[in-house]
């Protein structure tokens, strides 16, 4: 698997000419399919099975646990049962979820790179630059989406251990989505802005031979 620091490090293959120097982008991008597909095998898998645990997870605590634990009155330190078992549940699904976000990680970088191959092998270059516009893009969508689903299994829990702690989280996950969101719409952007530079420049070239 590539991550987005090996692959920011490559050399940036350009396609001047075909011919030679084209068999650098067809290298380029069959090294990324081969990591793309690599990933796929490694961390789909993981992916799946991981929100699989974590959905059991939480169908057993809020079906089963945390009714058991709201019919008894006891109080531990101060706490009572019921929130100190939500708690327990709280922390499991975040190690669980982290989890997910470095498999996701992994799994946009594959994505991105080969976005950024079969893009650019249309323009005729393949550079660095490229990829990590293409994965800026995908992990701040893909992540909003993400923390979004997540908030939905950790809000029962939250909410027992303190009725104002989901109101706090929930603001704290739309000021970070509006931020992702951004940085994905300006990399979405300047992925636009090189396409239309490029057809702007053809549409110069043609009219000054007419």
């Amino acid at each position: 698997m590539v991550h987005g620091d090996t692959m920011a490090k490559r050399e940036e293959p350009k396609l001047e000419a075909r011919g030679g120097e084209e068999k650098k982008v067809d290298e380029f991008g069959t090294e990324m399919y081969l990591d793309s597909a690599k990933a796929l095998r490694q961390v789909g898998a993981r992916v799946v099975l991981a929100i699989g645990a974590a959905i059991l997870i939480w169908v057993v605590g809020r079906w089963i646990f945390i009714p058991m634990a709201e019919g008894l009155t006891q109080q531990i330190v101060g706490y009572p049962l019921v929130s100190i078992i939500s708690l327990i549940f709280a922390v499991a699904l975040a190690i669980i979820i982290f989890t997910v976000f470095i498999d996701i990680r992994r799994l946009t970088g594959s994505m991105a790179g080969v976005m950024a191959y079969h893009f650019g092998k249309a323009t005729g270059e393949v550079r660095t630059e490229e990829f990590k516009n293409y994965r800026t893009a995908l992990d701040g969508v893909l992540y909003v989406i993400v923390v979004s689903l997540a908030y939905l299994l950790f809000v029962d829990y939250l909410a027992r251990i303190h009725p104002a702690i989901p109101a706090i989280v929930l603001i704290l996950i739309v000021i970070w989505s509006i931020f992702a969101l951004w940085r994905s719409t300006r990399a979405i952007a300047n992925i636009v802005g090189k396409y239309t530079s490029k057809f702007a420049d053809e549409l110069e070239k043609q009219a000054g031979k007419a």
